[in-house]
């Protein structure tokens, strides 16, 4: 510490002050710290070194400090965390302090992550040696194990000593033994073991009790309390870690401090123990043995209220979709909920929602004093939301529910509490006994509150429970409505007939070709860059950087050779070399090379180094980067997870390099279709970069624009829409507004459009993307090319079909040069602009170019491929035109046929064959077989899924 003392006088530039004022704090706390003094102080040497260098930066003028804010606000922000977690450290007594020894260890060696990501940050690397800090660390481990183990050998042979340390543990003498059993299950060196084996024989021989542990419990030294964020009679909320994840803390005691009854709650964690459900929030284990009892749940931000406050276009029946859900998958289990209301609800960022709280009413009656009485029989709940039977003393049941359910559909398309206007001295009065109900608001009050909603409030408060719609029709009944609110459906729609005119689904450039983009176009992935080698020879560094790929790599071949002669193949050094080749094959597109070197140096290093070694990581990761290249999925999936897991465990959850595995995962399973595994890999990669990278940083609005991109195949494009938005804008302040990146944002954004039925929209974003592509990648640029290929669409779906022709002609020229004319893009196009003739009544241009394309996309794609008998579908639409009837019934009898089996017989695509074959029976006269055909598209239409997103190749990066 005396190296520091003169660090403490000085007067340090002024954007340093607060950092400097916080340091002094730990200074101070470190001081006083008992156990493990040498591994702090060498944490406030390692931040004494960081401010003295930034301090003589700034005063050399070398670093600005007008452009560091966010750096600064940064450091102050870990300087405050670290002084906090010091000042808890030091009110440990030394039982506590040694039982919370590894998770001290743990949030050490993230500090230092974080010290290190400072140092990146102000790009003062050269300057302060992470190494070193974290080789003083490890000394300083040493010193503090070493005296650890000398206290520990007195205590053994001083009983007075012993029954000291136990003394002021008395209260929660019960977690103390059940923490010890678990120290003594783990792996500890012989000193703690004999200390914890003599520590534990002592109190169960004092206390003459056992304790019986399980996987559920939660014992208070596992977690960490944060801020309070809830209270009420039964208790107090509050946001916390356990196991190094975020999670609320419900403790569960009135205001007197008298807690709930642990066989009461016993009960209940058995029954939370069994419940596994996507909108059932999830019980992750509880404490019964301290005297403050607590229950622990995952940390969701905001509850159904606080939710729609801050999103108010979001409408709320996809919350009671959720809600309803949730409950009825309680009902199925008799498990009644017992209070239901919009607190009561939680909604992630992404929109789901999860009920919590179930069950609780009866330990809350046991904790609370928030009762209404009737004659002598105490009630507990939400008195807003309460069923009138239950004012009048009935128990909770099923039914009382869906009454709550009613009154929380009220609340939410309201924001208000229902029946906040009847005084509590009246309220048993007039609902139980009157039957008074809310009053249905005015329009403009609830604009969305439609009147199929307010007819299922109505029936879920009726008086008679009896009367009240079960859990499962509800649900039923909210899926209804979300159809009605959404529009009608597009089976419907699509098999309109305008008088004289043939089914409007001939004409509608929203055909087949427009929602069945292969997987593998339709997840085109931008990765991040393969890692950068971390050592290299300068020369053939250099060559790299200025593109010279093939010099880089005739430079590193010479350097590899004569390292496997000198040094030896397995050498650390030869294999840093073999691993940059690699990189520079990827570079050049020689992937193939780059996969069997990337193999081998990954063998090698697990058998030098370690499978867990950073270098081997390093090499596991690019070798998962270079199997996405190949389109190995698969591969890349397995690689990328194991890569995941171990940088977990072995640089922590927070640190960038995890994260971009975690990134780079997420895009891989959105490759392989598996959606609702790369939003929930998304969310987590976003939320954690924005906390460690900052919410503005390159990778964070990465992770950002993928999320956006996942939900749009997710097909939740109002959540799409608004991190779109967010991303876009962020994107033009940070990079500018003609970066590739933002170009692909803004490209993904008018898509986004497009689902929302915003095409105008879309139409302006899109001319704007393609503008800004033609300047800095030229028209020619596959990118140029997609934007514009995808503008000719939102021109057809505008009507604009002159102006959609004009720009398909083009693209499909330009794609006929820049990728041939059997290519699947270039055949898209041609199959847009063929609709596009028809539109225009070219019947005869749009017959000689189906022809031409049926024929490419048997040979490219099959003859079975969906592609395919879209162009076959819409081929024969053009002979009808034409009057070539027999023609027209030909084609669409054998499409009909293949997408029956390729389909299915109830697909919307299948029906509306089906339905233009009825049309062309009735032009020849077969009408029996006409009305035979159209009963049978009646009978199946309703049984048709709805017609999916448009589906345009999203970017990723």
């Amino acid at each position: 510490m005396d190296s520091l003392e003169t660090l403490i006088d000085l007067i340090p530039v002024h954007g340093l002050k607060t950092a400097y004022q916080i340091f002094k704090f730990i200074l101070s706390s470190v001081k006083e710290v008992q156990d493990r003094k040498k591994q702090f102080e060498a944490l406030a040497i390692a931040i004494g070194q960081l401010l003295r260098a930034l301090d003589s930066e700034f005063r050399a003028s070398r670093r600005i400090l007008a452009s560091c804010g966010e750096q600064l606000r940064d450091l102050e922000n870990l300087l405050q965390d670290i002084h906090r977690f010091v000042e808890k450290e030091q009110q440990r007594d030394f039982l506590m302090s040694l039982l919370t020894k590894d998770s001290r260890i743990a949030k050490i060696e993230i500090y230092y992550r974080r010290i290190g990501a400072t140092v990146s940050a102000f790009e003062i690397s050269s300057l302060l040696s992470i190494q070193s800090m974290l080789e003083r660390d490890q000394t300083a481990w040493n010193l503090d194990t070493a005296a650890l183990n000398a206290r520990l050998s007195a205590i053994e042979h001083n009983q007075v000593d012993l029954r000291k340390i136990l003394e002021i543990n008395q209260k929660n003498l019960l977690t103390v033994m059940a923490c010890i059993e678990r120290r003594l299950g783990s792996e500890v060196n012989q000193p703690e073991q004999q200390f914890y084996s003599n520590t534990l024989q002592y109190l169960s021989s004092m206390s003459g009790r056992q304790v019986k542990l399980d996987d559920r419990m939660i014992l208070s030294f596992d977690v960490e309390y944060g801020l309070e964020i809830g209270a009420g009679g039964f208790g107090k909320v509050y946001r916390g870690t356990w196991n190094r994840t975020e999670v609320a803390i419900k403790v569960l005691q009135n205001v007197s401090g008298v807690p709930a009854s642990v066989e009461l709650l016993q009960k209940e964690i058995d029954l939370w123990l069994t419940l596994r459900h996507p909108n059932i929030l999830q019980f992750l284990g509880a404490n019964t043995l301290d005297d403050t009892p607590f229950i622990v749940m995952p940390y969701i931000q905001n509850n159904a209220r606080q939710f729609l406050q801050q999103r108010p276009t979001f409408d709320p029946v996809h919350i009671l979709r959720d809600a309803s859900l949730g409950l009825q998958y309680l009902h199925s289990r008799k498990i009644c909920h017992g209070d239901i209301k919009g607190a009561n609800i939680l909604v992630h960022d992404s929109g789901r929602a999860l009920l919590c709280d179930f069950g609780l009413s009866r330990i809350k009656s046991d904790v609370t004093s928030r009762t209404v009485r009737v004659g002598t029989t105490v009630i507990v709940g939400s008195r807003n939301w309460m069923a009138p039977e239950l004012l009048a003393g009935s128990t909770p049941k099923l039914p009382s529910d869906i009454y709550a359910f009613g009154m929380t559909l009220y609340e939410l398309y309201t924001d208000e509490n229902p029946l906040f206007n009847i005084p509590h001295a009246d309220f048993v009065e007039l609902v139980f006994k009157l039957q008074v109900r809310p009053d249905r608001p005015e329009t403009e009050d609830a604009p969305r509150l439609s009147d199929p909603l307010w007819t299922l409030a109505e029936q879920c408060w009726v008086q008679d429970p009896k009367a009240r719609p079960t859990s499962g029709q509800i649900h039923d009944r909210i899926v209804d409505i979300l159809l009605q609110v959404t529009g009608k459906e597009l089976a419907d729609s699509a098999m309109r007939t305008k008088g004289n005119k043939r089914d409007r689904q001939i004409q509608d450039p929203q055909l087949v070709h427009w929602k069945q983009d292969s997987v593998e176009d339709k997840h085109t992935l931008i990765e991040d860059h393969l890692e950068t080698p971390k050592s290299m020879s300068a020369l053939a560094g250099t060559s790299n950087q200025l593109g010279q790929f093939k010099e880089a790599q005739k430079r590193r071949v010479d350097v590899m050779q004569k390292q496997k002669q000198v040094l030896g193949e397995d050498r650390p050094d030869t294999l840093q070399t073999m691993h940059d080749l690699a990189i520079t094959y990827t570079n050049l597109g020689q992937l193939k090379e780059a996969q069997e070197l990337m193999v081998e140096v990954m063998q090698k290093r697990k058998q030098v180094l370690g499978e867990d070694h950073r270098d081997t990581l390093q090499t596991m990761y690019n070798l998962a980067m270079t199997y996405t290249k190949l389109k190995q999925f698969k591969k890349a999936q397995k690689l990328g997870v194991t890569v995941m897991q171990k940088q977990k465990q072995v640089l922590g959850e927070d640190h960038p390099d995890t994260l971009r595995t975690m990134h780079n995962l997420a895009g891989t399973y959105a490759r392989l279709g598996q959606f609702e595994e790369a939003q929930k890999l998304g969310v987590e990669v976003m939320q954690k970069r924005k906390q460690v990278l900052g919410k503005d940083k390159p990778d964070t609005l990465r992770t950002m624009h993928n999320l956006a991109a996942i939900y749009i195949n997710l097909e939740q494009f109002k959540e799409a829409q608004e991190l779109g938005v967010n991303v876009m804008q962020k994107q033009k302040q940070v990079l500018g507004e003609d970066h590739p990146e933002t170009l692909q944002t803004m490209y993904n954004l008018a898509i986004t459009y497009t689902n929302l039925g915003q095409f105008k929209e879309a139409q302006k974003l899109g001319a704007d993307v393609i503008q800004k592509q033609t300047q800095m990648l030229g028209e020619n640029h596959p990118d140029t090319l997609q934007t514009m290929h995808y503008l000719a669409f939102i021109y057809a779906e505008l009507g604009q079909f002159e102006e959609a022709q004009k720009l398909g002609v083009r693209v499909m020229e330009k794609r006929k040069q820049v990728l041939g004319e059997d290519n699947p893009d270039t055949l898209r196009t041609m199959s847009n602009y063929a609709l596009t003739c028809t539109n225009l009544r070219q019947f005869e241009k749009a017959q000689n170019l189906g022809v031409d394309l049926m024929q490419k996309q048997k040979q490219v794609l099959g003859g079975t491929h969906p592609h395919t008998l879209g162009t076959m579908h819409n081929l024969a639409a053009t002979y009808f035109e034409l009057g070539q009837f027999k023609k027209a019934q030909k084609l669409e009898v054998t499409v009909m046929q293949k997408q029956k089996k390729v389909l299915g017989e109830d697909h919307l695509d299948t029906l509306l064959t089906m339905c233009n074959l009825a049309h062309t029976y009735m032009r020849l006269g077969r009408f029996t077989e006409a009305h035979k055909l159209r009963g049978e598209v009646n009978s199946r239409r309703n049984r048709s899924p709805r017609r999916g997103p448009y589906s345009y190749p999203v970017n990723l990066f």
